[in-house]
């Protein structure tokens, strides 16, 4: 009975991980307002450091028991553009460092990629496809990852463990463009404060609803404010078990980019979704809060 739940707590989470991590993937379809594109500003060889906080807080109700899963992940990405095209660049993403505290089913689980015993731990050994590999993807002058050079890297073997199914969904690449879609939102010349936008992006049983509006401008910062809503409809299998999983969340958040280059300078997330997992004949109520920020410098 204990494996049971472990798998179905596992396939349920990876569910609300999969919805913190897949922004931007799929087709888009772009409203009439959408701003007109001035165009994404960057200079081969430029560096950024991205500071990714990620806490996400799940519980569901299955079998008589009420069961919860708290996990803080920190990551640092850096950026570097390797070529400069005519309307595109070419840009190495590399996940530097990652810092995970976690706890489920009375289990905790922390790992720092910077630790030489955690790198030789289970966990160590299924990042180490994640950890200081870099990946090659082309953005557009309008920044949308337009081409993603496939990892030959093998992927990591499921662990029966559910903290680590859901670092395994996380790092996998749920966004395939390993963040460099949340790193840019290019405005046109003459944006100004009221302006507004819709954003609807359809992935493989997601879809994703967003308006955005402009706060306010101060010399080259935009301050722009987000809201929508996400729907999940994804079946989920973790070690032989399938969950539907049906999941609604209403979306909430903050950009502020410098106009001038289309850089995302800081940007804020809140995910609050609730739903079902239709499992092993159980239709399993599931609530999850997912709270992020990412924070973008020049190296």
């Amino acid at each position: 009975m204990k494996q049971i739940l472990k798998k179905l707590f596992t396939v349920v989470f990876c569910a609300a991980i999969f919805s913190s991590c897949s922004k931007h993937t799929g087709k888009q379809i772009t409203g009439a307002n959408t701003p007109v594109n001035k165009g994404v500003s960057l200079n081969k060889g430029q560096k950024l450091q991205i500071d990714n906080s990620v806490k996400t807080v799940s519980t569901m109700e299955v079998m008589g028991q009420s069961m919860e899963i708290n996990a803080d992940v920190l990551t640092t990405h850096q950026l570097e553009v390797k070529d400069k095209k005519e309307k595109s660049y070419i840009i190495s993403s590399t996940i530097t460092k990652m810092n995970l505290n976690s706890s489920a089913m009375g289990q905790t689980m922390n790992y720092d990629s910077d630790k030489k015993e955690d790198n030789d731990s289970e966990m160590g050994k299924m990042m180490k496809d994640q950890i200081n590999v870099p990946k090659e993807v082309e953005l557009s002058d309008v920044g949308k990852v337009i081409n993603i050079k496939k990892d030959s890297a093998k992927a990591a073997p499921a662990l029966d463990n559910p903290i680590m199914g859901m670092i395994s969904n996380m790092g996998g690449g749920q966004d395939e463009s390993t963040g460099i879609n949340q790193t840019f939102q290019v405005l046109t010349p003459g944006t100004k404060a009221g302006d507004t936008w819709n954003d609807s992006t359809v992935a493989d049983g997601v879809k994703t609803y967003i308006t955005y509006t402009v706060k306010g401008i101060e010399g080259n910062d935009a301050t722009i404010t987000l809201s929508g809503n996400q729907v999940i409809n994804k079946t989920i299998d973790n070690q032989g078990m399938e969950a539907n999983v049906v999941l609604e969340s209403k979306l909430s958040g903050e950009i502020l980019v410098d106009k001038s280059t289309g850089i995302v300078k800081q940007r804020t997330l809140i995910l609050d979704g609730t739903g079902s997992a239709d499992a092993m004949g159980q239709s399993i109520p599931v609530t999850t809060k997912v709270t992020s920020s990412s924070v973008v410098k020049s190296l």
